[in-house]
């Protein structure tokens, strides 16, 4: 089996990267791969780069689609990556062009992992204007969430174009039922959808340590309800500060409010996974306070399988994996004083903590092991390879 990967990025920065390169690593042996990258932003040590197989660089795939500009390059160096390999299957991920996504399909049996909103949300990733979740699929009504309405009539067009090219996808994969629905409802074949969420490794024979603070993770971002959590952060009662490890637009403001803090908060701009490993099994809790669904929402399960129970916005592809008082506590959107009372309530309660924590590890062993997780996709590119031949 020869498989052709499709990626922005080579990097290790976000959730959708981390998986990417752990599946590389998982099919090495049982596929022949192939990785094809618009560029890389050094962040994978240069020492683990040989078990994600070999790779290139393909100027121009981490394009938006928004310009013409370059696009005829970027699809000539495609062509040329996609004939030297030859792929029996091409496996696109966060590619958003739709003119290469249209190359693609017409060069080989092609399905994709959608990611995130931008294939049936041209605005904030399903927000209104005023904040609230947007429950409308994609249409004209789109239009009243840009202050320009040719840059919207622009990205809505743009939009429209990538859900063209994916809906003549042989498959399409997601990553919650949340987005299924949401592909569903802009008219993709939901017998063609598989959702098939990012698995999780369980990390073994380590001693949780004293868990002594709260974390927040991920990219700085309104979105991500960081507000929310600075906010939550000054009401603290407990003694367990909130850490909050990332980067993004609000990164300074992160790091004014914790300087400003006596202590309370703790800024620890981005952090590798070694990093990351040891922040979350020294949490008391993991903050999720999303404001947008998230697709998924990577970084809970991680908690999860450190046995750090997870305080979260139930919306989008949360809800498949938080199960409140089983392995975590819910809040309101943008409730900043339920967080931090939820927060103040673990940390007050170590028994509390462990037991929802050691609930979520047994919950992420169950069903978001990998040889599972992966021989399901094998099989769904082996249907893909199967059905173009038939």
């Amino acid at each position: 089996m020869r498989v052709l990967h499709l990626h922005d990025r080579l990097s290790v920065r976000g959730g959708a990267e981390r998986h990417l390169l752990s599946l590389l690593r998982a099919l090495q042996g049982r596929a022949e791969t192939l990785l094809a990258v618009g560029f890389d932003d050094r962040g994978l040590p240069q020492g683990e780069r040989q078990y994600i197989g070999p790779w290139l660089r393909v100027k121009g795939l981490d394009r938006s689609g928004l310009s013409p500009r370059g696009g005829e390059a970027a699809r000539r160096r495609l062509h040329e990556a996609i004939a030297a390999f030859g792929p029996e299957l091409i496996h696109a991920h966060n590619i958003m062009d739709p003119e290469l996504l249209a190359l693609a399909v017409r060069s080989a049996p092609t399905l994709m992992t959608v990611q995130d909103h931008r294939l049936f949300c041209p605005g904030r990733g399903k927000l209104m204007p005023d904040g609230s979740l947007c429950a409308s699929p994609m249409g004209p009504g789109c239009l009243e969430c840009f202050d320009d309405p040719d840059y919207g009539r622009r990205l809505l067009a743009l939009t429209q174009a990538r859900l063209a090219a994916l809906q003549v996808m042989r498959k399409v994969l997601v990553l919650s039922k949340y987005m299924a629905s949401e592909l569903a409802a802009v008219g993709v074949d939901p017998a063609r959808i598989n959702v098939l969420p990012p698995w999780v490794d369980l990390p073994m024979g380590k001693e949780a340590p004293a868990r002594e603070h709260h974390l927040l993770a991920g990219r700085l971002v309104g979105r991500k309800g960081v507000e929310v959590a600075l906010k939550a952060a000054k009401l603290l009662r407990q003694q367990a500060p909130l850490v909050v490890a990332g980067d993004g637009p609000l990164a300074g403001e992160v790091a004014k409010a914790a300087a400003a803090s006596g202590g309370r908060l703790v800024y620890e701009a981005w952090a590798d996974r070694a990093r990351m490993d040891r922040l979350l099994a020294g949490a008391v809790s993991l903050w999720l306070p999303s404001l947008w669904a998230e697709p998924w929402g990577l970084v809970g399960p991680e908690a999860l399988s450190q046995g750090c129970p997870v305080i979260a916005t139930p919306v989008g592809g949360a809800v498949e994996w938080l199960r409140p008082g089983g392995h975590g506590l819910a809040v309101a959107r943008g409730d900043a004083r339920a967080l931090a009372a939820a927060a103040d309530r673990l940390a007050g309660d170590p028994e509390l903590a462990h037991r929802l924590g050691s609930a979520g590890r047994a919950w992420v062993k169950e069903h978001l092991e990998q040889g599972r997780l992966m021989e399901r996709l094998l099989d769904i590119y082996r249907q893909v390879i199967e059905g173009a031949a038939a």
